[in-house]
């Protein structure tokens, strides 16, 4: 061993069991990777300190040895753990020299199945046997694409099983935590429909797809045997996790309404994680080329002054992002100074990203909170903008009636008084007429429409429909009738009072106008609850199909009323006049209500037609 171990990195020694271990500091030499290891403890390479855990990138693989000394009066089993579990391919063996003898050969890395490894866990482990008071060296070669960190602890077997444990139980509780707000946040899109909220679970699901990738959690339970794949995990995880929060960004703080230069640094880089993807999938081998270390930096400084740009420009939302991105960084930053030996590496700061990383979900989740807030108190001053509006328009209207009906009083004043003056009275006269007339439309529209709804009222649907009876037997062409009636309406007055039931029933109206505005589609409130549509052209068959995608659209509406989601359902009745059968209206009618009495017997929020004896009836001529 060389003589300069004084500066050297030493693992760390847990033991729990009170058994004590002599171990030397770490030396390392670069390249060798063809030798074997009988060649390492013979041959005169330039063996030097390792005085940092973190050896950044080796394409050509190091070869690390240091001393192990026992002083327990018999033979031991301690554990060495190396808490980097993303290297590609890590061999260790042991040589005694008081024997003269090697150990076996054991390796393990995400290249490796886990099948093959000495010991199946999360991090990389290989069993150590030591004799009693014997002296042993360990050889380790070490080959890895990525980063190669070399976090490096020797633990007895009660203080390894105790370590798993806690490991285990810490993720699991990352795991606990990040899952929840994946289903709150999966349960927030299903609700909504924003699509900012569909990009935020992309962002935890990559997330915890790069926590499995650098934990080893990933490898241990989920890919075990596949390490071709499992390969590019660690760079395909990260280059996820700066392509998704840039698209949930993107949407949640509407940046491209802000334009300018964050608009475009979002998309350029959206453009170029995008494409490091696409070569990680289908090309690895070509991602070396994409210099995607020296981008991340760039990537992290541009969007952290993009958002604080936002912020600054009154983006209320930018604040809260801000916030979570600086306490990802920062324990970013943490974690690599601790792997980089500047600050010291314990379960804290080598799990501190994980940490960092939870931080910043449940901010961006308050901030998302905090925006279904604000859109909500949006939505409220909206509503009592309308209604102010509709009051206004209310009062000018009734103003102007009046106006009216005091010029139409002042004119007939007018013409007793003149009516010398045959032309001023016969002008004032042809004024007063056009007044009426344009009076008696309105009284004309407004006796056959319903006041609430805004649809025909039965008085007008009952002359339609015989007008429409009579046209369908003319032209030999079908006619249906739907009877639509709401479910438990009553309940929903009773429980939730008349405004919010009349809401619900402009709700249900304005569904069924979309359903009916072909040339010659009746739509009418036939009293209360209950509805009626005159379809003239649809079969049996057709109505049928036109009934059930009016009972889904009614089902979807799910009205609000102080928070709470009310389940509106409809059941329909369908009638069918086929030529050259005839009936009355009354007849048509009578008909569709049987069936939906039947629709609401067999247990509502269904479509019924009527039977073929029912149907029978409409033949009588």
């Amino acid at each position: 061993m060389s003589g300069q171990l004084s500066a050297a990195v030493v693992p760390g020694v847990v033991s729990e069991s009170g058994a004590a271990l002599q171990v030397g500091g770490l030396e390392w030499v670069s390249g060798h990777s063809e030798a074997g290891f009988a060649t390492a403890h013979a041959a005169s390479w330039q063996w030097q300190p390792l005085v940092k855990p973190n050896l950044k990138k080796q394409p050509e693989g190091v070869w690390v040895r240091f001393d192990l000394g026992s002083k327990a009066a018999s033979a031991g089993r301690w554990y060495l753990s190396l808490q980097w579990p993303i290297l590609d391919n890590v061999r260790v063996r042991l040589f005694y020299p008081a024997e003269d003898e090697w150990g076996p050969l054991m390796q393990a890395g995400d290249h490796i199945p886990k099948s093959l490894q000495p010991l199946a866990d999360h991090n990389l482990v290989f069993p150590l046997e030591l004799r009693a008071n014997d002296r042993a060296v360990v050889y380790v070669h070490v080959q890895a694409h990525e980063l190669m960190a070399l976090p490096m602890v020797i633990f007895d077997e009660t203080a390894f099983a105790a370590g798993k444990f806690t490991d285990i139980a810490l993720i699991s509780l990352f795991f606990g935590g990040m899952l929840v707000i994946l289903l709150y946040n999966s349960s927030l899109f299903l609700f909504t429909r924003d699509v900012a909220y569909l990009l935020y679970v992309l962002y935890l699901l990559s997330a915890l797809f790069y926590v499995l990738t650098i934990t080893g959690f990933g490898q241990l339970f989920l890919w075990p045997e596949m390490p071709q794949i499992a390969s590019r995990f660690y760079a395909l995880s990260a280059a996820l996790c700066f392509f998704t929060p840039l698209l949930f960004a993107s949407r949640f703080l509407n940046i491209r309404r802000y334009g300018g230069w964050p608009w475009l640094v979002t998309w350029v880089l959206m453009g170029y994680w995008g494409v490091v993807i696409l070569v990680l999938l289908f090309a690895p081998s070509l991602g070396r080329y994409l210099m995607a270390e020296q981008i991340a930096l760039v990537h992290c400084i541009l969007t952290m002054a993009a958002v604080i740009n936002l912020w600054i420009r009154g983006n209320s939302s930018a604040r809260l992002f801000t916030i979570a991105w600086s306490t990802l960084l920062l324990a970013t930053i943490v974690h690599l100074l601790a792997l980089d030996g500047m600050l010291p590496l314990n379960p804290l700061t080598l799990h501190g990203q994980l940490i960092g990383m939870f931080a910043e979900f449940v901010l961006l989740s308050m901030a998302l909170a905090q925006r279904i807030n604000q859109e909500r108190d949006r939505r409220i001053l909206a509503q009592q903008s309308a209604l102010q509006a509709s009051e206004a328009l209310a009062h000018e209207r009734e103003q102007r009636l009046q106006a009216q009906q005091q010029a139409l009083e002042a004119q007939v004043r007018a013409n007793e008084a003149l009516e010398a003056r045959v032309y001023e009275r016969t002008r004032a006269l042809e004024d007063a007429k056009r007044g009426l007339e344009m009076v008696n439309e309105q009284l004309t529209r407004l006796s056959i429409t319903d006041a609430l709804t805004q649809l025909s009222n039965r008085g007008h649907f009952d002359v339609m429909i015989g007008e429409e009876i009579r046209r369908a037997q003319r032209t030999e062409t079908p006619l249906s009738v739907l009877l639509l009636d709401i479910d438990h309406f009553k309940r929903v007055n009773d429980s939730y009072g008349h405004p919010f039931g009349d809401e619900c029933l402009r709700l249900v109206a304005d569904t069924l106008r979309q359903y009916g505005q072909r040339a010659g589609d009746v739509v009418a409130r036939y009293g209360g609850e209950e509805f009626v549509m005159a379809l003239p052209g649809m079969n049996s068959r057709e109505a049928r199909e036109q009934a059930e995608r009016i009972r889904a659209a009614v089902a979807a509406l799910r009205p609000v009323h102080d928070g709470e989601r009310l389940a509106l359902t409809i059941s329909i009745g369908v009638a069918s006049l086929q030529p050259p059968a005839s009936c009355t209206p009354t007849q048509l009618l009578a008909s569709a209500d049987t069936a939906l009495y039947r629709a609401k017997h067999n247990g509502r929020n269904q479509v019924a037609v009527a039977e073929p004896d029912e149907a029978a009836e409409l033949s009588v001529s």
